[in-house]
């Protein structure tokens, strides 16, 4: 492929209308009617309020659904927590020795500490030294 091929045709999609920013602006309202005359490739297309109305209730289905969608494909969500030194140095040297992720190491923790009997839990907790 040379940079000739790269070239537009002359031939190519016909240009839409050139129009002023004037003219554009003085056009919104026709927009909003949905009969837009300038930015409208079929200048002849009129949405009624029911067609309107319809298209809008299907784009919110779909949105709905690619946000569910996203949801359901992200397993895991960011967060930030505040560690002392003496823990993010603890956490490297897991992380170094077993090999997974840091994330990972403290998602194992959090199972363990939930799938634990409440009052084991709790004594956990309490009991811990940790500041």
């Amino acid at each position: 492929m040379s940079l000739s091929d790269l070239k537009k045709s002359k031939d190519g999609k016909p240009r839409k209308k050139a129009f002023t920013v004037d003219e554009f602006i003085a056009d919104a309202e026709n927009y909003a009617k949905g009969t837009p005359e300038l930015v409208s490739e079929d200048k002849n297309q009129t949405v009624n309020l029911q067609q309107a109305l319809a298209a809008a209730k299907q784009f919110e289905v779909k949105k709905q659904a690619e946000r569910r969608k996203n949801k359901a494909g992200k397993p895991f969500r960011h967060a930030t927590f505040t560690l002392s030194e003496e823990a993010i140095e603890q956490l490297q040297e897991l992380a170094k020795d077993s090999q997974l992720a840091k994330s990972h190491i403290i998602r194992i923790l959090i199972d363990e500490l939930c799938n634990k009997d409440q009052q084991k839990k709790l004594n956990k907790l309490l009991d811990s030294n940790v500041s």
